[in-house]
Parts: structure tokens; sequence; C-alpha cells
């Protein structure tokens, strides 16, 4: 059984390298408009996770999901509002995991795509590395407007984006659900430590080890810490 790299998106991962990662040892797994990167440099994950409602319906998400470039996508069941047509045997849904009981999605309370990625990998992988989840998200940038619906809009590519490895990471038209950076997405990676200490407790053969790869504290209260430099 190989292991699990995991990759979010912050800034922490600028001038990465991904193609250095031994596909012969390791899955990997990608999140959010990352493709952008991936495009450029041709290179691709084997699991693809995007749960933001809102962004799941943004149509080069859909456009790329259609390419099947990944093995397997985990998305929001409100993509099925603009392309019906997924393929059912790649393609699982955040909404219907949640209500599945022999997932470990049946723990889960808060999430954002990266504690999504992660949830989705404890019944496959002992040992998971995580990398770019720094959770120093600067919920509005210049360059974005809020909508009357509560979402927000990126009105101009932002030249700098302090969020993300790349900087056109969002660009212009690109709608997404304000991030609730110290809400959601720090509580989410809370309860993740809970979950996988219960799951190492309650079935102990099954232990699962977790190392977060990051110049960034981040989320090291949480998940042993090592720096990004450390990983081989």
């Amino acid at each position: 059984m190989k292991d699990c790299c995991i990759f979010g998106n912050g800034g922490s991962l600028k001038g990465y390298d991904f193609k250095k990662i031994d596909r012969d040892k390791y899955d990997v797994v990608g999140t959010g408009m990352a493709f952008r990167h991936w495009e450029k440099i041709d290179w691709y994950p084997d699991i693809y996770v995007n749960v933001d409602s809102v962004v799941c319906q943004n149509p080069e998400v859909i456009d790329f999901v259609k390419e099947y470039k990944c093995k397997f996508y985990v998305l929001s069941k409100s993509m099925l509002q603009k392309y019906p047509d997924v393929d059912l045997e790649k393609c699982f849904f955040l909404e219907d995991l949640l209500m599945f009981p022999q997932s470990s999605f049946r723990f889960v309370r808060n999430w954002c795509s990266g504690t999504a990625a992660v949830v989705a990998s404890l019944d496959r992988y002992r040992n998971i590395n995580l990398f770019g989840f720094d959770l120093d998200y600067v919920e509005f940038i210049p360059e974005c407007e809020k909508n009357s619906d509560g979402t927000l809009t990126i009105k101009t590519t932002p030249e700098t984006n302090p969020n993300y490895f790349f900087d056109d990471y969002q660009r212009e038209g690109d709608t997404y659900n304000i991030p609730n950076g110290k809400t959601v997405h720090t509580k989410s990676w809370e309860e993740l430590s809970y979950i996988t200490d219960f799951i190492n407790k309650m079935f102990p053969e099954h232990e699962v080890f977790i190392t977060n790869y990051n110049d960034k504290t981040s989320i090291s209260k949480w998940f042993d810490t090592k720096f990004l430099t450390e990983f081989i």
C-alpha cells in the first residue's frame, strides 16, 4: 500500500517542485483551483478534492473534471446542477459521503476541501503527509467584492495573492464562498485531530500517522509538524 501526500494551496508551497514526488511510493491528492498550476506544468494528482458548493459550479472547474486527468474526484453535489453527466465511478460527492455510515465522514461536523481530503484518505492510507495548509487566509483581498448572497467575486486577477502559492490561483470572474478561515477552516482541522485520535484508539490495527510538512506553524497544534525541506 502506498502512502499519501495531500496538497493544500497556501503560500508555503511557493516554488515547490511537485514533479519530484515519487509516484511509485505516494498517491497524491490535490485541492481547489490548483489545477490552473498543474496545467502549466503538465502534472496532475491521483485524486482531486473540491467541496466548495459555489466553486464547484465554476465552468473551469467543471471542464477540468470532464477531462478526467485524475483517477478519482471528491466534489460538492452542487456540480450536478451544471454538469449532471459526471462519471459516477470516478466522482464521489461530499453530501453522500457525510451520510455513508461506513465512512469516516460520519464523524464530520465542519469541513473544508483540505480536511475533506484527509477524511477521505483515513480509510485507505496509514501514512498521510500534509503540505500547504497554512491557515493564514486573508479573507477579503482588494480584488474581491461581496455579493448580495454573501459570496465573493474576484473583480480583477490579482497581481499578487497573499493566500496561495501562485498569484493567479484566483482569476477575474471567480465566485466563491467566504473562506471563514479562522472559524470553519480552523475548527475543521481541530475536529479532524479528534476524529483521527478516535479512529486510532478504536481501530489500532489501522493506526493512521499524519505529518504536517510546513515551514509555517499552521496546524502544528494538532498534528506532528516538520519543515517542508525534511520531506524526502
